[in-house]
This record gives structure tokens, sequence and C-alpha cells, in this order.
């Protein structure tokens, strides 16, 4: 066995909250940093073009998730694998884990960026565009599309990176695509006068950089795995484990992109004209990139939690399993809790910061206001279904995953505003994290429960020296 395995075994040896805090501080950095890619186009297009291309940008979500999605399948599967992997010494399984999820990335990226610009125009009117915001959400799509490559190996070889235990790393390399992107922003928008344009020129550019040093980290950097030419191919047991793993991601990012498509149709149908429903679409745009900012400490918590996770159940110590399960959804609650509080408080100022026209700000805020009452409760959503993608139980995660807005969110969302009207379209989604938050609560326990009799079943010698 390799020496450079050992470099991940204090995974298993470690005091757990000091590892959940070491994994978890940076994982939220990156992930925070991460969502001011959206953040920060948001904030130049809504105050420097205006309302209607804040709508385009919204109705762009659901393309960026749809892809996302696929990113996501490939990044946290094989972080996933490769967690479970080390635990239990497959150096060179791990290894060909890697090479595979370059070879994976390619594969989805060139099909569907082919499928989605051939069909470009047809899906936005499909996914509720107005005459108002299509224009600007086109433009903006035709550049970040071709440059979505860049954003599978960034963040989805980033996650890989902190599944050998170099979060640090993952989180520098997310914040100089970010800090590129905040200042290439105004230059294309403004200096270049290239409007919502300028903005995808921007964020293309700078994910192009970042995926470049997380590659050349993999090719000749000191960590745990190492990229090898021979090693970039698809093999089709690891593939299977990969994306089964990391099928609940996936699902969870495709059903949030249909939960979009409805939120937007929702705006249509009861706004009492096109482009007061485009309002709609842009407040939904704006409190979206705050509601994603606001999760960003749970979910680096989550993210945080995983190589613990999976590390310590491929070795067998379930009591470790135990008490990192716990504590990262007790912090992930307490973290949600917090900043629903401070979301209600200072939803006008978040919400004018995005943009200086009164009737998308008032928007904006009763939404915020109103989707803060649910908020506390998504924390303990996200770490029980991330719990079991991490231990490869993929059937359970991708269940919990849908939980929130597949089984809840949807149905609300089809029926409150039928009762209410246009403003109970935002009402759907508190109604949907309680009512899940409140049923993976009682999933969580029972979980733990069959933890503790695996605990006392399994001797306590899988520990490392």
């Amino acid at each position: 066995m390799p020496a450079v395995v050992h470099n991940s075994e204090f995974i298993g040896r470690d005091p757990v909250g000091k590892l959940l805090f070491r994994f978890a501080l940076p994982a939220a950095g990156s992930v925070t940093i991460n969502s001011l890619y959206n953040m920060v186009d948001r904030l130049y297009i809504g105050r420097g073009v205006g309302p209607n291309a804040m709508a385009g940008l919204g109705l762009t979500f659901p393309y960026m998730i749809l892809l996302a999605a696929f990113g996501m399948m490939v990044g946290q599967g094989s972080a996933a694998a490769i967690s479970i992997l080390l635990g239990e010494k497959r150096q060179a399984d791990a290894n060909k884990v890697l090479g595979q999820a370059i070879a994976m990335c390619l594969l989805f990226i060139f099909t569907i960026q082919t499928l989605a610009l051939i069909f470009l125009d047809q899906t936005l009117y499909l996914f509720g565009g107005t005459q108002e915001a299509i224009p600007y959400a086109r433009d903006y799509l035709r550049i970040i599309l071709w440059g979505n490559i860049f954003q599978h190996f960034s963040f989805g070889l980033s996650n890989i990176l902190r599944a050998e235990g170099n979060s640090f790393k993952a989180m520098l390399i997310i914040a100089f695509g970010a800090f590129l992107n905040i200042v290439l922003d105004p230059l294309f928008i403004f200096v270049f006068d290239l409007g919502i344009k300028g903005a995808a020129y921007a964020t293309v550019l700078s994910m192009m950089c970042s995926s470049s040093w997380v590659i050349l980290h993999f090719i000749c950097g000191n960590g745990v795995l190492r990229l090898h030419l021979h090693n970039i191919r698809i093999y089709p047991k690891l593939a299977l484990r990969v994306l089964s793993i990391g099928m609940a991601p996936c699902l969870m990012q495709i059903v949030h992109s249909s939960v979009v498509i409805i939120y937007n149709h929702s705006f249509k149908h009861f706004a009492p004209d096109t482009q007061t429903a485009s309002l709609g679409i842009a407040a939904f745009g704006i409190n979206n990139s705050i509601f994603m900012f606001c999760l960003m400490p749970a979910v680096g918590i989550m993210i945080g939690a995983q190589p613990i996770l999976g590390f310590n159940f491929g070795a067998k110590l379930y009591h470790r399993v135990i008490e990192a399960f716990q504590l990262a959804v007790k912090l992930a609650t307490m973290f949600c809790f917090l900043l629903a509080i401070l979301m209600y408080v200072f939803a006008p100022l978040l919400s004018y910061c995005f943009t200086k026209d009164q009737a998308l700000a008032d928007l904006s805020i009763y939404g915020l206001r109103t989707g803060a009452i649910g908020f506390t409760f998504i924390g303990v959503g996200m770490t029980t279904g991330s719990y079991f993608q991490s231990i490869g139980r993929a059937g359970i995660s991708v269940a919990i995953s849908l939980t929130r807005q597949c089984f809840m969110l949807i149905p609300l969302l089809i029926l409150i505003p039928r009762f209410i009207g246009f403003r109970g379209i935002w009402w759907s989604g508190p109604a949907s994290d309680i009512l899940s938050g409140t049923a993976i609560f009682l999933i969580a326990i029972l979980e733990c429960k069959r933890l503790q009799r695996l605990s006392h079943n399994t001797p306590i010698q899988g520990a490392t020296p």
C-alpha cells in the first residue's frame, strides 16, 4: 500500500468535532464564494441593466440548475465514492474514480450542451419565459453554455479535492474564480458596455481559470490522489457506484429546476399582466440567490461532514459516524435558525442591494420574509440526505432529497395559490420546509438508532493506532 494513503487516515483517528471544523469551515467558505457567482451577476445586472434583465437572469435558473445537476452527480458521487474507497484503503481505485470523473464530465457536458443550444428558444418558452425576459435569457445562455465545461471541472473536482482531505485548497481555488468574477463583471458589463452578455463572459473566464488550477493540482500536486492520463476513461463498476451515489443530488437539482419552472408558470398564471409576471420571476431570482447564500453555512457543514462520514463508515467506526452525523444536524439547524432571523429583519436592505425598482423590491421583501418562516427546517433535511449519500445508500438519499421539493413543494405550489392568489405563491416554500423537515427529522432519529446497534455489534478495531 502506497504511503500516500496514510495522509487520509487522520479522518478515522482525530476528534470528530475538530475534523468537522477543519473540513466544514473551508467547505463553507468554498460554497459561499461559489454562490457569489450568481450573487454578483444579479447585483450588477439588477442595478445596472434593469428589472427585465433580472427576470431574464431568473429565467436562466432552470438551465443552470439542470446543467449543475449532472456536474453534481459526477462530482459529489465521485467524492463520496473516493471517501469510502480511501477508508477501505483502496488507493488505486480512488485514482481511477478521479480519472473517470474527468471522462464523465466531458461526456455529459458535450452531449447536454449541444442539445441545450439546439433547443434554446423552445425551452425558454417552456420554462415560463415572458416576452420581456426571454431576449436577455437567450443572450446570457448562448455564452454560458459554451463555457459550462469549466464550471463542472471547477466545482466537481473541488468536491474530490475535499474528499482527499484538502478542503482549504478547494476553498482557495473557488475563491480565486469568484474574485476574478467580481473584478471582471463590472469591466465587461459597464466598461465594455456588454450588459448581460458581459456577465456571462466574466463568469466563463473566471471558471476557466479556477478549473485550470484544480486540474493542475491533481496532475502535479502532492495530495492523496493523482490524475493519470490512462485513468481518464469509464470503468463500468466504478461508474455505477458513482452514479448511484450521485443520483440523489442530481435528482434534487432536476426537481429544483422543475420547481423553478412551476414558479415561473405560476407567476404568469396568477399575475394580472406579463409585466407583473416578469417582476415575480425577477423577485424569485433575487430571493433564490439570497436564500442560497444564507444556506451556505449549512451546505458547508454538509460537505465538510461527507469525508468524515464516508471514511469512518468504510472503516466500520460506527460510533464516530453517529457523532459526526448528530453534530452536523445540530450545527446546520442552528445556523439556519440564526440566518432566518437575520433574513427577516434585513429583508429590505437585502432586496435594495439588487434593484432600484420599488415594485420589484416590495415583492422581493415579501417573499424573503415569508420564506424565512420555514428556513430553520431546511438544515436537517440537507444533512440527513447528505449522510445517506456519504455512506453509499443512494435509494434513501434520493427519497429524502425528493421529499421537500417533489413530494411537498410541488403539490403545495399548485394548490395554495388557487386559494390565496398571486402572493400565495410565496407561502408554498415555508409550508413545504416545515412539513418535510419534521418528517426527515424522524428518519434521522431512526438511523441513529440503527447505527448504535451496528456499533454495539462491531468491535472498535478499525481505528488507526
